[in-house]
């Protein structure tokens, strides 16, 4: 009796729907329940695997990170977001409103994805030193996407009269955030559309102003 082949890419197809099982549950219940409700049990239970499994991915602060790259980029390739072609297609726009269009057509659903889980990312940094740190890279990481925006939209067109590049970046890092997100879509009940609407409106109000374009 010949020994049974060893099935990698099966292995591989395993692991993956594991980690994306554990991934799924620490993001629902970080959600549900706040950061630090959520146990590794409760996230081993939801996912249905063994606590093992769980703490082989991560510990609890790097479970929310992997869920956060997650709910950015919309996957689990590890392609930064700067280099998609979402953000490639609004830096290389040749137009500040074909900019501000394209940039609110991803940005949209991409802070529908992502509001919940910065509420709980924030909340818990206020509690952990920690995940304080992880909170001041993410933002500025966010910051520099946001800057790299301004700056292709003044390679095209001016900006607002009286607006630099460090204040535009500021001002539109500062704006489109997860607060005013989570204000509109819970308690005025927007949708993506609406959402995509009002990216599109503050970019071009914000940078733009009585510009030509």
């Amino acid at each position: 009796m010949s020994p049974r082949k060893y099935d990698a890419p099966r292995r591989q197809e395993q692991a993956a729907a594991t980690r994306a099982a554990i991934i799924d549950a620490a993001e629902e219940l970080f959600v549900e329940r706040g950061y630090g409700a959520t146990t590794m049990a409760a996230i081993a239970s939801k996912a249905r695997v063994a606590p093992k499994s769980v703490y082989g991915l991560g510990d609890k602060a790097q479970l929310l990170t992997l869920a956060l790259d997650r709910a950015i980029v919309g996957d689990d390739e590890p392609i930064p977001l700067a280099d998609r072609p979402p953000l490639q297609g609004v830096l290389g726009a040749s137009d500040g409103r074909g900019q501000a269009r394209l940039g609110a057509t991803f940005a949209a659903p991409m802070l529908l994805r992502l509001y919940p889980l910065y509420r709980a990312f924030e909340q818990a940094a206020g509690m952990d030193p920690d995940l304080a740190g992880r909170w001041r890279e993410y933002q500025e990481r966010r910051r520099q996407d946001v800057r790299r925006v301004v700056e292709a939209v003044e390679a095209v067109a001016p900006l607002r009269a009286g607006l630099d590049t460090d204040r535009a970046t500021d001002s539109l890092w500062a704006l489109i955030g997860w607060h005013p997100v989570a204000l509109l879509v819970e308690e005025r009940g927007w949708d993506e559309e609406d959402l995509r609407r009002w990216i599109e409106d503050v970019f071009v109000a914000l940078l733009l102003g009585d510009a030509p374009t």
